[in-house]
């Protein structure tokens, strides 16, 4: 009887063959196949979606993690420190450096980057069959939603990119109606001390300032991210100034403004300091913390800093 059940048949498994001719065969070739299934990583489900994911940019990483997908994120760059549980994920490299060798080993589904990341990398890990997608650049509030709605689309969560986008709108919007009738302070946003650098118009600095009831002395430079002297923006003659983070020179650059005693802003002690993480490269959620630490530093009697969590 059991020689009629168990006749044999034949499967393949990961390209080996193996054929069934008795009982104990049967029951030894089981456990091996349970063996494999347990070893072997699970690289993706069955509707398709990337269930092993490297990003090569802190800002992807923090949003995989407001998506949920932490799980699935199996590399991260050295950079990658938010939120802190992001930065206890395997390494990488750098986002310049990235380690083609290391990421390989980690056998991802998906490899998410910027145009920040080199492309000869890029261009290795595609050669190798290993899927890359480059998130477009982002310039504004709606750039950042737009990528995080093709991250929501990619991996399987669209519904949460959706909440999260609803959610910093919501928060935007509020913001925006308690600054109705404030009116606009003149600023100087500081990113680079020697030389002395400021934002332009189409940066995430520049439009945050506008939402948080701001005027940025340099929204029409003729770049970006331009040098600024001294000597324009003692003429300007801000009424603030906002100063991202630089390490051991924050303090000693706050020290240097506070020498310009007939300066608006420090005559009315008006220089206030920003960490790099919300302004810099922030996703839909971030940017709104962002935005609410400079809108109360510019309208302090109309808005408070948020939550750090949503």
């Amino acid at each position: 009887m059991w020689r009629k059940l168990l006749y044999p048949f034949r499967f393949r498994i990961s390209n080996f063959e193996f054929r069934i001719w008795d009982t104990k065969r049967y029951l030894l070739c089981m456990i091996f196949c349970a063996m494999i299934l347990v070893i072997s990583p699970v690289t993706a489900r069955g509707d398709g979606l990337p269930q092993r994911i490297v990003s090569l940019s802190p800002s992807i990483t923090e949003a995989l993690f407001q998506l949920g997908l932490e799980s699935r994120v199996v590399g991260v760059t050295t950079f990658c420190q938010y939120p802190p549980c992001a930065a206890r994920k395997p390494k990488i490299g750098t986002v310049i450096k990235p380690n083609v060798e290391r990421i390989v080993s980690l056998q991802p589904d998906i490899v998410l980057a910027t145009e920040t990341n080199p492309q000869p990398d890029l261009d290795k890990l595609s050669s190798l069959g290993i899927r890359v997608l480059i998130l477009p650049p982002e310039k504004s509030f709606a750039d950042i939603c737009r990528n995080l709605s093709l991250l929501g689309k990619t991996l399987g969560a669209k519904k949460a990119a959706e909440s999260v986008i609803k959610k910093a709108n919501e928060r935007i919007a509020a913001i925006k109606a308690r600054l109705k009738e404030a009116r606009p302070v003149r600023v100087f946003w500081e990113v680079g001390a020697s030389p002395l650098v400021t934002v332009g118009k189409g940066t995430f600095a520049d439009e945050l300032l506008s939402m948080a009831g701001g005027v940025n002395i340099a929204h029409n430079a003729p770049a970006r991210y331009v040098r600024y002297s001294r000597e324009e923006v003692l003429r300007q003659n801000p009424e603030a100034i906002v100063l991202v983070t630089m390490g051991d020179v924050t303090a000693r650059e706050v020290a240097s403004w506070q020498k310009y005693k007939g300066l608006k802003a420090v005559k009315d002690r008006r220089i206030y300091v920003i960490e790099a993480h919300p302004v810099c490269s922030p996703t839909p959620l971030t940017f709104v913390r962002g935005l609410e630490k400079v809108a109360s530093f510019l309208h302090p009697d109309c808005v408070r800093p948020g939550p750090e969590v949503f």
